[in-house]
């Protein structure tokens, strides 16, 4: 019986080795599909971020342009409100001493 045994033993390692042989190489295929996919996938990402940061860099100088444009015309109409502003002032300093005058 012991002869047996180790027959069987024997003859189910020649069986389990060319099995796990077969899986070990299947399990390391799919690993490598997988690795594959997920570089494939890290490169879409990559993409995506660059867009991204592309579409932000635009946005934020189209921001600026219209901060800027929009102090451009508060300068201009602080400086039109100033000079009316003034004639506003002179005419009444007009206006006044041309009434002291007038006494």
């Amino acid at each position: 019986m012991g002869d047996f045994a180790a027959f069987l033993v024997c003859g189910g390692l020649f069986v389990l080795l060319p099995g796990m042989s077969i899986w070990t190489s299947h399990k390391r295929k799919m690993l490598e599909l997988q690795l594959r996919m997920r570089g494939d996938t890290d490169q879409n990402l990559r993409g995506e971020l660059s867009a991204m940061r592309d579409e932000i860099r635009s946005l934020r100088d189209t921001s600026m342009q219209y901060d800027i444009s929009f102090d451009t015309a508060l300068q201009n109409m602080d400086r039109r409100i100033g000079s009316v502003e003034q004639r506003v002032n002179q005419i009444a300093d007009e206006n006044k001493n041309s009434i002291n005058i007038g006494r």
